[in-house]
């Protein structure tokens, strides 16, 4: 952390303004500002707001007395953005009291990994999900998520409603419901500029456009047992396949299958899952959850994380979870990798997955496993099951 601290007695007189240089690097993901000065008797009145490369960010006049800055988020009252830059701490001095003075501190926080979990599918009222996005938000941050994907079928109307102060990251997303299939299109308030497939063929064009434009493209629970939920078309123009949809079922089976048919194939596609939630189905966000080890937390960050398979696919946000060891990530190439598992039940069983298919099973006796792994195939994956019910997918560590 870098921190800047002024002490200022050389105030201006009443309704001027003074300016507070200071520099933030790329490597910074946080900016914290706090600051106090003399009220009561001592009558100084003195507002703040801050500006980026000229341009002012927000203002808050004298009602907050720490302010805070993200790419994604933001204290009330500012707008979130880019952090790279010149900045200036802006103080209104509305009435300079006998003794006015200002105590300032900057605090520019460094990105560091960090572990979110989130759930990547979820509905709210703007579609068929029948909940506004706040209540949808606030739910989801009561139950422990860190990131939270509103994907409406067909629509981006949620999106203009994410509220991104309530301590979780509201992804913008839009579920593409069509007769051949579903896809999500996640990170861009607006993905594409319509949504109508008339043909088999639109669907992956639309892909094409979102994927363009810049957003990351999962193809949903592709065997769905509903005509229009089942894939009827190519895997192409997609960043990761969703094998986990809502409560564990045939289809959820079968889209592990074709996971690994397509990692077998040598396609370096990720993994993901989704509660799917709607009000009326009774599920709960982030069952399943996506757990990833992000570089920055940020949409930017999370998204990034999904493309590149940091992460697992997990039964809850908080339970049964697999991390590598010395460095490694998943998703990254390796001769040798130590896993260490933690939240398993005495008989869970911890399969080891390759290309060429199950290579190992051991079975749990104590909440914590230490795996020591030599790859021989393309890749090597974790799975852990209770009885029928899977607990977690790990994406894969591929073979150097």
């Amino acid at each position: 952390m870098i921190e800047y601290r002024h002490h200022l007695t050389d105030l201006p007189g009443d309704k001027s303004f003074v300016e507070i240089p200071f520099e933030v690097g790329t490597d910074i993901e946080r900016i914290e500002v706090s600051y106090l000065f003399p009220t009561g008797s001592e009558g100084s009145v003195i507002d703040i707001g801050l500006a980026h490369r000229g341009r002012m960010r927000g203002w808050t006049g004298s009602e907050y007395g720490h302010l805070f800055f993200a790419e994604d988020r933001a204290s009330a009252g500012y707008h979130p953005g880019p952090l790279a830059g010149a900045w200036h701490v802006v103080l209104g001095v509305v009435k300079h009291g006998p003794t006015a003075w200002v105590d300032l501190t900057i605090r520019l926080i460094p990105r560091t990994k960090a572990w979110l979990a989130g759930d990547l599918h979820s509905h709210t009222e703007h579609s068929d999900g029948g909940a506004p996005v706040a209540f949808v938000a606030e739910r989801a941050a009561a139950g422990g998520l860190d990131f939270l994907a509103l994907t409406d079928h067909n629509t981006t109307a949620q999106n203009r409603l994410c509220p991104q102060d309530n301590g979780i990251l509201l992804i913008p997303g839009m579920e593409l419901t069509s007769y051949w299939g579903h896809t999500n299109f996640l990170g861009l308030k607006e993905p594409i500029h319509d949504w109508r497939c008339s043909t088999p063929e639109n669907v992956p064009q639309k892909m094409a456009e979102a994927r363009e434009a810049g957003a990351t493209v999962v193809i949903n629970h592709p065997f769905q047992n509903s005509a229009g939920g089942r894939w009827q078309g190519a895997f192409d123009h997609f960043d990761a396949l969703e094998i986990w949809n809502g409560n564990w079922a045939r289809h959820n089976e079968e889209a592990l299958a074709l996971w690994q048919e397509m990692l077998a194939q040598g396609r370096r596609i990720p993994a993901t899952g989704g509660s799917d939630w709607h009000l009326k189905n009774r599920r709960r966000h982030g069952f399943p959850a996506n757990r990833l080890l992000v570089e920055t937390r940020s949409i930017t960050g999370i998204l990034q994380a999904v493309r590149q398979g940091r992460g697992v696919v997990a039964s809850a946000p908080d339970e049964t979870m697999a991390w590598p060891e010395d460095g490694l990530r998943f998703g990254d190439t390796a001769t040798h990798a130590g896993l260490r598992l933690t939240g398993l039940a005495p008989g869970d069983e911890v399969r080891v997955v390759s290309a060429r298919g199950p290579e190992a099973l051991h079975t749990a006796q104590a909440p914590e496993m230490a795996l020591d792994l030599t790859l021989t195939s393309a890749f090597l994956r974790i799975e852990v099951w209770r009885g029928p019910q899977p607990r977690l997918f790990t994406n894969p560590i591929w073979a150097d």
